[in-house]
């Protein structure tokens, strides 16, 4: 068995001390509480994952019937994200090199589907941002064609720029606190969830199906707090 403060050591008494309520019984209930919290950031990482993997494979796919290719010289990977002059805005276009650079770190070859595995969500959530829409002067002008031929399942009068960030970019968020073990068990869960599927089903709703169907997280969040006071009690003495 562990002691809190061997615990509190170990996390940080400011990490542990954001799980503490005033009405806790005792430091028990902290910890059940980030257990708790642990269960759910392990619970959402499948549909994070596939959400994350779902749409920077289909964006690219799509985003490159959309860009004239056979106009472009490119770097080092024959696609339009490594077009010379870059397409991208100086942001993305920074994270392209780095993603060459892990590729190469790594000994890996330059292809494209390196490159797309390479950069992070953040990067394709950007490519919904206004800079890559039409009418604008710099960038590939994704949008709309992106809206209607990337998800062809959203609703028609829903099919825009902005309606695609404003749904990806707080799914990025939620990605970033849960890989960096941050407290998630406020933040309306049941409905990002669900977001996080319904997002996926713009694209493919086969997929969101299965997902939904097998999704641990409704039962964790049912667990509460509560369901894992014994799993603490057994862990601190």
């Amino acid at each position: 068995m562990l002691s809190i403060g061997s615990l509190r050591s170990a996390l940080s008494a400011e990490r542990l001390g954001a799980y503490v309520r005033p009405g806790d019984t005792d430091e028990v209930d902290s910890v059940a509480r980030y257990l708790w919290n642990l269960a759910l950031c392990s619970a959402l990482q499948p549909a994070l994952h596939i959400l994350e993997v779902t749409v920077r494979n289909h964006l690219f796919k799509v985003s490159r019937r959309i860009v004239d290719e056979t106009t472009l010289s490119f770097d080092r990977i024959p696609c339009w994200l490594d077009a010379r002059p870059s397409l991208l805005a100086e942001r993305e276009r920074q994270a392209v090199e780095e993603a060459k650079a892990t590729i190469e770190m790594r000994g890996s070859p330059m292809t494209e589907g390196r490159l797309v595995s390479a950069l992070g969500f953040g990067f394709w959530v950007s490519l919904c941002k206004r800079p890559y829409e039409q009418g604008r002067t710099v960038g590939p002008r994704l949008w709309p064609g992106l809206a209607r031929k990337g998800f062809p399942h959203l609703p028609k009068p829903m099919r825009t720029r902005s309606q695609v960030f404003h749904a990806l970019d707080p799914l990025r968020d939620l990605r970033i606190r849960v890989s960096h073990h941050q407290a998630v068990r406020d933040r309306r869960l049941a409905r990002s969830h669900q977001d996080i599927l319904d997002t996926i089903a713009w694209i493919n709703r086969d997929l969101a199906a299965t997902l939904e169907a097998h999704s641990p997280l409704p039962a964790i969040l049912g667990k509460g707090v509560a369901g894992f006071r014994a799993q603490a009690e057994a862990i601190i003495r």
